[in-house]
């Protein structure tokens, strides 16, 4: 109880030097950019003629019962065999590591017809993902 008259001024100092303290800036993950390095190949023992182009895409695909929105797209003219390597990058801020991102990728020949479609989820960027992804194509047939 002999303490008592000098706890009130202690709290109050603690108070003032905790609220004039600078907030926190985001961390430096949340400014810089973003990059996902996809390699792309399927297996077929074929060489696709000029035109067919290969679109890779970042999904945010965090909700069940809605489209996954598009984080960023690349579209890449196909040249020469397999495998087709795309680097993506965007802003990290758009990243919030309570979600979860997917990489997708296709290739349609020059009408726009799907040839080629991935058939299984990458996951890339948060929940322990890593920031590339390896993606075996499938035929459309």
């Amino acid at each position: 109880m002999r303490y008592a008259p000098f706890a009130l001024p202690l709290a109050l100092t603690l108070a003032a030097c905790a609220s004039a303290a600078p907030a926190p800036s985001e961390p430096a993950e949340n400014t810089a950019s973003a990059v996902v390095t996809v390699t792309a190949l399927y297996r077929e023992r074929i060489m696709l003629p000029p035109g067919h182009v290969l679109t890779v895409r970042v999904e945010d695909v965090s909700l069940a019962d809605a489209p996954a929105r598009v984080m960023v797209e690349a579209q890449e003219p196909i040249a020469g065999a397999p495998p087709y390597r795309v680097v993506l990058a965007f802003s990290g801020a758009e990243v919030d590591p309570r979600h979860t991102y997917a990489v997708r990728a296709d290739i349609r020949d020059p009408s726009g017809a799907l040839v080629f479609v991935t058939d299984t989820r990458h996951a890339v960027l948060t929940q322990g993902a890593p920031s590339s992804a390896d993606i075996v194509l499938k035929a459309v047939r």
